[in-house]
């Protein structure tokens, strides 16, 4: 992506950190699985078609799981197993490198999502060794913001879909009745 001359490539996620909607930080925690995007599809085959042709259902995905990977078992990993919905933020500070000139440019990405808990391992237990605890969270709701600019929106529980500000599914909600 140029900007002002310049050609930034992204290059790796230099730190991240996640925090729940009361503001704690999670420490401990190692890596984070974060949701796949993947729409749902349906075949269409029939008269004057030349086979079947796989076409994604507007607005609508397939399950999008987020799984929290612990250095060791957590309270805060273990609290997110209380029922209800669970709200996350996540930080990322992304590296861009120039590669017209010296400087390299730190990108931020922030990432709300909200769910519920499906599961959480406790790990394995091992000499001098993380014990990997994992939570998993079916992810209803999932916004992204680039550099503070809001880049996807999906809620699938209110039937949002956007993409950066233009609204996937409006024509459905009006068509539907729901505003």
């Amino acid at each position: 992506m140029a900007t002002n001359g310049a050609n930034y490539i992204p290059d790796r996620t230099i730190n991240f950190n996640v925090t729940a909607d009361e503001g704690n930080i999670f420490l401990g925690v190692g890596t984070v699985d974060l949701p796949e995007i993947q729409k749902m599809t349906d075949t269409l085959s029939g008269s004057g078609i030349a086979g079947e042709v796989e076409t994604p259902i507007p607005g609508h995905f397939q399950s999008m799981e987020t799984t929290i990977n612990w250095n060791a078992i957590t309270t805060e990993g273990l609290n997110l197993l209380r029922d209800g919905t669970v709200s996350l933020t996540f930080r990322i500070a992304q590296n861009e490198i120039n590669a017209s000139a010296d400087n390299n440019q730190v990108k931020a990405i922030r990432i709300h999502l909200r769910g519920l808990v499906k599961s959480s391992a406790l790990g394995s237990a091992e000499v001098n060794a993380k014990s990997e605890q994992t939570t998993v969270i079916e992810t209803t709701y999932l916004r992204v913001f680039v550099n503070d600019e809001e880049q996807v929106e999906i809620d699938k529980l209110n039937m949002i879909f956007k993409v950066q500000g233009n609204d996937q599914l409006g024509d459905v909600r009006k068509a539907l009745g729901l505003g």
